[in-house]
């Protein structure tokens, strides 16, 4: 039973997709994701494509480790739940 929860739960490479998925169903995420892409639009006339893509990358950097310290933070919590129902 560990083994089935840990593959549904922690191993799972349809994470990312159906997140994504998920995300795309929401109206404010779809607004969010619209209006990132105005702003990004216009930011990158202004600074140029190079220099854009450098800060684009960096801060795109910086918001993964910050997604991923949730997750691990949350994961932490799903491991002791699911510790909880397999025993």
């Amino acid at each position: 039973m560990n083994e089935l929860l840990k593959t549904l739960f922690l191993d799972n490479p349809r994470i990312p997709e159906q997140v994504y998925a998920f995300c795309n169903q929401l109206p404010e995420f779809c607004e969010a994701e619209q209006d990132y892409e105005a702003a990004a639009a216009k930011l990158r006339a202004r600074l140029g494509y190079a220099e854009f893509e450098a800060f684009e990358e960096t801060l795109n950097w910086h918001i993964a480790r910050y997604a991923h310290a949730y997750y691990l933070f949350g994961l932490g919590l799903r491991q002791e739940v699911l510790s909880a129902l397999a025993s």
